[in-house]
């Protein structure tokens, strides 16, 4: 007996010790050659600290685990058996990334629907166009529940797979939001088409904070599963009976604002819980995250997108803003999808973050053309730096995904042969 407690003692001191060792703090080396770079100093420049990872980091990328703990009511009732039926239907050949992708693509086209016939979120349109919505979300739900289950089904899943799922989920916040803000006419509320993006990026982006702390992504019993099938409900209630159910009179207020309420109620809850975790279960040295870095810092990132934001919305002496409300949204939404997307990379190669993000540009010139009253027609303005954030985004995630595939040796939408050992 003594020396089975003894030896059993020692192991926890070495798992300890490697755990130590595991989440250490470890700062961003120099960047080497690689032949993403193009030749051109500014640019070769511009790709090292904006989209490259160091040797290192894709040496630590090789060793990340998937690691989640699901207690949604919904997945646990019906959802995982729905879906473990739907992915025997795929064909083996079919990447798992490029379930993702369709997903992605499904969300953008009914928001762009929407958008057409809802330009301010204070308009009605066809009763088809909210259905299309809804069954979209239904079809982005599934695809994203399945494309981990057909990676583990053909041996393909990777760190890639994951990234590019949440990267993708990063993206379509902001496209769900929008379609509620359509149904709900959240136009007719002052501010409440911006306030709505801001609470879902955020809670978004706080759930991978957590992550970034813990090393393991957590779902609630009501989480992801549960809000998509309410949103569903909505979309599909809008399209029987019009947006104007949502204005019927309860209680002496609209039936919307007391949705908004419970939202509200319902988001403070989950941050708090969030919040919790972060502050106590960070997996570091003295409660560090996966990198060995502060649990705060992850926050300055977070601020950098909303503060700008809320200042360039207030600060507007026009209804520019209000009027291209959508523009102003995608844009914000754009933003906090690269941040979310630098976080996950962080947490999956347990690397700091960076402050600095060159997809700030955009905002940036937003912000100095109102408070230096630069004559710069802020429609165009708007309009010009929605382009340009999309654009860094989109290089982002080409250079990232591109980095990875060539040093795994795999490819991003296509089934990599399994190689025989011989």
């Amino acid at each position: 007996m003594v020396t089975t407690r003894s030896r059993s003692k020692n192991n926890r001191a070495a798992d300890k010790d490697r755990s130590k060792e595991r989440f250490a703090y470890r700062p961003r080396s120099t960047f080497e050659e690689s032949d993403a770079l193009v030749g051109y100093k500014t640019i070769d420049h511009y790709l090292q600290y904006d989209c490259l990872l160091t040797r290192e980091e894709l040496q630590r990328l090789d060793e990340h685990v998937y690691s989640a703990v699901d207690t949604s009511w919904l997945d646990e009732l019906c959802m995982k058996k729905f879906w473990e039926a739907v992915v025997l239907y795929y064909p083996l050949w079919v990447a798992p990334n490029l379930l993702t992708l369709i997903g992605l693509i499904v969300n953008l086209t009914t928001v762009l629907v929407l958008s057409f016939y809802c330009p301010t979120a204070t308009e009605t349109a066809p009763s088809w166009a909210y259905f299309l919505a809804a069954a979209g979300l239904f079809v982005y739900q599934t695809l994203d529940a399945t494309d981990g289950k057909q990676a583990r089904r053909i041996g393909a899943s990777s760190p890639l797979g994951e990234l590019f799922d949440h990267g993708c989920d990063s993206a379509s916040q902001v496209f769900v939001t929008l379609n509620v803000c359509y149904a709900l006419q959240l136009g007719t509320v002052l501010c409440g088409v911006f306030i709505a993006c801001l609470i879902s990026v955020s809670l978004f982006y706080t759930a991978h904070w957590s992550t970034y702390c813990t090393g393991q992504l957590r779902f609630a019993r009501f989480d992801v599963t549960e809000a998509q099938w309410s949103i569903i409900s909505m979309l599909l209630c809008t399209a029987v009976f019009g947006p104007g159910i949502w204005s019927i009179g309860v209680f002496g207020y609209y039936l919307k604002h007391l949705l908004l309420a419970a939202v509200a109620l319902g988001t403070v809850y989950q941050a708090l819980g969030y919040l919790a975790v972060i502050f106590t279960d960070g997996v570091g040295k003295n409660g560090s995250t996966v990198a060995g870095t502060s649990v705060l810092f992850p926050i300055c990132p977070l601020m950098a997108v909303i503060v700008p934001y809320c200042m360039i919305y207030s600060k507007s002496a026009s209804t520019v803003y209000d009027d291209l409300i959508v523009i102003f949204v995608l844009q914000f939404g754009a933003v906090a999808a690269k941040a979310t997307n630098r976080l996950i990379v962080a947490h999956m190669s347990r690397s700091e973050l960076s402050l600095w993000d060159w997809i700030y540009m955009g905002p940036i010139a937003l912000m100095i053309n109102q408070y230096y009253d630069i004559k710069i027609d802020e429609p165009r303005l708007l309009k010009y730096t929605t382009v340009y954030v999309y654009l860094s985004l989109l290089v982002y995630c080409l250079f990232i995904t591109r980095q990875i595939c060539d040093h795994m040796g795999i490819f991003c939408f296509k089934v990599t042969p399994q190689r025989s050992n011989k």
